[in-house]
C-alpha cells in the first residue's frame, strides 16, 4: 500500500511540473498533446535512484510526449541547486530534505508556487499536507513521505550475551554500552562517512534533552550555537564517541563507514556492533539476510528529560523529509 501511493503522488508531483513549465492544465491525466521538457534534481541515489526511475516510466507512459531527465546529487543536493540558481539554469523541479533549505530559496525568490495543487494535496494529505509545504502563505512543496528517526536498532544475540534488555533513558543506554563491551561485542556502529547520521545523532540528543521550544529556536537561529543547551547535548554525544573502543572501527574506522555499512554491522551474524542509531527504515537498507524481532529489533530512543520522552524526530530515510518543488520561471 505504501508504495503504492509513493507512485501515485509521485506521478502527480510530475504532472504538477507540467502544469507548473508549460502552463498546461489537467496534465498528467493522459493527454497526449502536452509536450516538453523536465529537468530535475534529487537526493535519491542507488535502490531509491532506480525506482524513482520506474516513477518517471510511469508517468512517461501516461505523457509520453514530455521528457523528464533526472539529476541525482545526493546529499550534494543543496550545493547543486544554489549553484544551478545562481548560475541562471535551476531545474524545473527539485527533491530536496531541507526543509530549511525551501525557505532559503523561497526567500530568494527562486521557487514558484504550487498553490493550485492545494486541493490535491489536501484530498491526499489533509490540511497538515498543506501546512507543511506553504512558507510565508504560499504552498511550494509536497511532503510525500516520512519516517521516525528516533529508533535504536540492535542486534537480539549481541543484547542476550551480553544479559541486557532495550534501555529507556540515557544513563541506562550508557550503562548498556559498557556492558555490551565488556561482552565482547561494540556497543555502537555509526556511518560516520555520510554526515546526516551525525546530525541526526545530535538532533535526537537536543531534542530530548532541550526541548522542543529550543529545539525550533536552534532551527529558527534565534539562539545561537554557544547556547548552553547546545554545549550540554554535545557533551551527552561525547559520551558515545569519547569511547572510541566502543564503536565498530573506532572514531576513525566510523568516520569511514557508509550507513548502509553501519546497518549491516549490527544485522550480519555475528555482529560487528550491536547498535545503530538511526530511523525506522533502517531495515530497508540493510544487504545481509536478518529476520525481525529474531535478529534484530528496536527500541524508541532514550529518554533524557521526562518532560521530553514523548518526543519524535521526524525525517526521510536517510536524507531527511524529501518535499518536492517547482522552480520559478
Amino acid at each position: 500500500m505504501r508504495k503504492y501511493r509513493f507512485h501515485a503522488l509521485a506521478l502527480a508531483v510530475l504532472a504538477a511540473a507540467v502544469a507548473a513549465a508549460f502552463g498546461v492544465a489537467g496534465a498528467g491525466a493522459g493527454q497526449q498533446a502536452v509536450s516538453g521538457k523536465i529537468t530535475m534534481v534529487g537526493i535519491w541515489t542507488s535502490k531509491e535512484q532506480k525506482s524513482f526511475q520506474a516513477v518517471i516510466a510511469g508517468f512517461t507512459k501516461k505523457n509520453p510526449n514530455v521528457k523528464v531527465t533526472f539529476t541525482s546529487a545526493g546529499n550534494n543536493t543543496p550545493t547543486v541547486l544554489a549553484t544551478a540558481i545562481q548560475g541562471g539554469r535551476p531545474p524545473d523541479v527539485a527533491a530536496v530534505g531541507q526543509p530549511a533549505l525551501v525557505r532559503q530559496f523561497v526567500d530568494k525568490g527562486a521557487l514558484k508556487s504550487i498553490t493550485y495543487a492545494k486541493a490535491t494535496i489536501a484530498a491526499n494529505y489533509g490540511p497538515g499536507g498543506v501546512t507543511l509545504g506553504t512558507v510565508k502563505g504560499k504552498l511550494y512543496g509536497l511532503f510525500f513521505k516520512a519516517a521516525n528517526k528516533s529508533t535504536v536498532w540492535y542486534n537480539v544475540a549481541a543484547f542476550k550475551n551480553a544479559g541486557i534488555k532495550a534501555p529507556a533513558t540515557w544513563p541506562q543506554l550508557i550503562a548498556a554500552a559498557k556492558t555490551l563491551r565488556a561482552s565482547g561485542t561494540p556497543a555502537f556502529s555509526i556511518g560516520g562517512s555520510e554526515g546526516w547520521t551525525l546530525t541526526d545523532l545530535f538532533e535526537n540528543i537536543y531534542l530530548r534533552s532541550a526541548g522542543a521550544q529550543k529545539y525550533d529556536q536552534l532551527t529558527n537561529h534565534t539562539i545561537k550555537w554557544t547556547d548552553p543547551s547546545v554545549v550540554a547535548a554535545l557533551k551527552l554525544m561525547g559520551q558515545i564517541f569519547g569511547d572510541s573502543g566502543n564503536i565498530a572501527g573506532g572514531n576513525r574506522g566510523a568516520l569511514q563507514t557508509d550507513f548502509p555499512t553501519s546497518v549491516n554491522n549490527v544485522f550480519s551474524k555475528p555482529p560487528k556492533a550491536a547498535m545503530v542509531i538511526e530511523g525506522d527504515f533502517v531495515p530497508g537498507v540493510a544487504t545481509v539476510k536478518a529476520k525481525a524481532l529474531t535478529d534484530y529489533n528496536q527500541f524508541p530512543f532514550p529518554s533524557l528529560n521526562p518532560k521530553t520522552k514523548a518526543s519524535v524526530m521526524g525525517g526521510a530515510p536517510g536524507e531527511g523529509i524529501p518535499g518536492v518543488y517547482v522552480r520559478k520561471i
